[in-house]
């Protein structure tokens, strides 16, 4: 199994079972036509629907409707499929969403549409840990979350987790680890950990605990790390800067990386922090050709620092973007460092409709207060420091029986050659041809770590080079962090 960072998480997912029962028992030929045009065009009569202006004429509509008929009724395939009059909803839907060719443009069923926004909430029900899985079935401690059921009883990086309620946690997954530790809100959890050589026993009561914002104050400088721009980030974030202001913190390293967005409204507050009043963050290029100024909030509480440190990569995104060219382009003493940005520059609204799917579409383009285009060219940084690969490459989640032998083109011959060549192993290709030598050195990988070495990559291989690459990341994340540590260097 992978060894990773694990937050966690109880995502809160509403099963619309009765819901979608009577959706499929209602949904017969003439209604599924009229709810697919009626929903999307907001509560407009068909008629309506069907004038010139709108795009539609009887003709067109009365060729839907008889391709529905004919797929309903006579499609041979339709008496094999379940639910098929559903599914021809869903296929109408969704084709005239991907009609736009717009990646950010989608159509979210119920359960999707739930998940998509307990994700936007900025919190969780938990205890407010991170850990990843050592060797030996043992697991760390990687962060405790401010404000935390486990920050308030004393829990600390670094914790080896022994025990959690009557279970020791030797032979253990880390799969069974989160499941014992989640639970309700308000209900308790009795944690052991070791730390230097001693067991320490901790009750905890769960709580919802945010974790959208993480910060730390040093002698010189803080930290303040946005993980999205969730509802709750803005007021969340006001306060990291309160107590870093009274621990009188002078300068400000934002880390921005991997953050990819989310509400505007979050980014505009978090600037208003940071930039004063009266200033524009934002542009906005409407469809009818029109431009919005979106300028910082008034009567919000300032924060100034003599040096502020930007951190991004590629997977900085939208919001996040919108921050960063903020604080760029209206102060004087910020840095950009890392890789270049996503590029996400568009804007989606999210319309919910009564059976709890969602239409998130785009509305706009947005443009930096200079008028800088984003969209599709991102942010480059000031400078630019880039993490070893073995840190940004994804790995392919191979089947169960799937496996490739040297000499061979494979999805995962990438990945593993990439993360053997970091562990200093002796690999002549890094593409995704993998090569004799490559699965020689392979071969010595699996023995080292005690696999069938046999030189092919399969579902066990890649799992034991990401645990072995988690636990390189986290046991010497100071070495291994580049770009935090020149964030360091520059801030002091």
């Amino acid at each position: 199994m992978g060894k990773k960072v694990v937050k966690y998480k109880l995502v809160r997912h509403r099963w619309p079972d009765e819901i979608q029962a009577d959706r499929k028992r209602k949904m017969r030929k003439a209604m599924v036509i009229a709810i697919c045009f009626v929903c999307f065009f907001g509560g407009f009569g068909v008629n309506e629907l069907l004038n010139k202006q709108r795009g539609l004429s009887d003709k067109t509509f009365a060729k839907f409707s008889e391709i529905y008929n004919i797929m309903s009724k006579e499609f041979y395939f339709g008496k094999d499929k379940e639910d098929f009059d559903d599914a021809l909803l869903s296929g109408a839907i969704e084709g005239m969403v991907n009609a736009g060719e717009d990646v950010h443009t989608m159509y979210l069923d119920a359960q999707q549409s739930n998940t998509f926004t307990s994700s936007m909430e900025g919190s969780f029900v938990g205890i407010g840990v991170q850990y990843y899985e050592e060797k030996e079935d043992s697991f760390r401690v990687t962060r405790v979350l401010n404000d935390s059921p486990a920050e308030k009883a004393g829990l600390q990086k670094g914790d080896q987790i022994y025990r959690i309620g009557n279970t020791v946690c030797k032979d253990m997954d880390a799969d069974k680890v989160r499941e014992l530790i989640l639970g309700e809100a308000g209900s308790s959890v009795e944690i052991e950990v070791l730390r230097d050589g001693k067991h320490l026993v901790y009750d905890l009561e769960r709580q919802k605990v945010n974790d959208s914002v993480y910060h730390e104050i040093y002698d010189e400088y803080a930290l303040l790390e946005i993980s999205s721009f969730s509802e709750t980030v803005g007021d969340s974030t006001g306060k990291a800067l309160e107590k870093i202001k009274q621990a009188d913190a002078k300068k400000l390293i934002l880390d921005l990386r991997n953050n990819g967005g989310g509400y505007l409204q979050s980014a505009q507050q978090i600037a208003s922090y940071l930039l004063g009043e009266d200033v524009v963050i934002f542009k906005e290029k409407n469809r009818d050709g029109s431009i919005d100024d979106y300028k910082t909030i008034s009567g919000v509480k300032q924060y100034t620092f003599d040096k502020i440190i930007l951190l991004v990569n590629e997977d900085t995104a939208s919001a996040a973007e919108v921050l960063t060219a903020a604080l760029k382009e209206n102060l004087d003493n910020v840095t950009i460092v890392g890789t270049n940005t996503y590029g996400k520059g568009t804007v989606q609204y999210p319309l919910v409709f009564s059976d709890g799917s969602m239409l998130k579409y785009t509305t706009a383009e947005w443009i930096s207060s200079k008028g800088k285009e984003i969209n599709g060219v991102g942010i480059k940084p000031d400078i630019e420091v880039k993490l070893d690969p073995a840190f940004t490459t994804g790995a392919p989640k191979l089947k169960d029986g799937e496996r490739y032998a040297p000499d061979s083109v494979n999805p995962a011959a990438q990945s593993v050659q990439v993360y053997l060549k970091f562990l200093g192993y002796e690999v002549d290709r890094s593409d995704a041809y993998f090569s004799k030598q490559s699965g020689e050195a392979l071969k010595q990988f699996q023995k080292d770590h005690g696999i069938k070495a046999d030189g092919n990559i399969d579902s066990e291989v890649i799992d034991v080079l990401l645990s072995t690459i988690s636990e390189e990341w986290n046991t010497n994340l100071e070495k291994n962090d580049v770009q935090m540590k020149k964030a360091i260097e520059l801030v002091k």
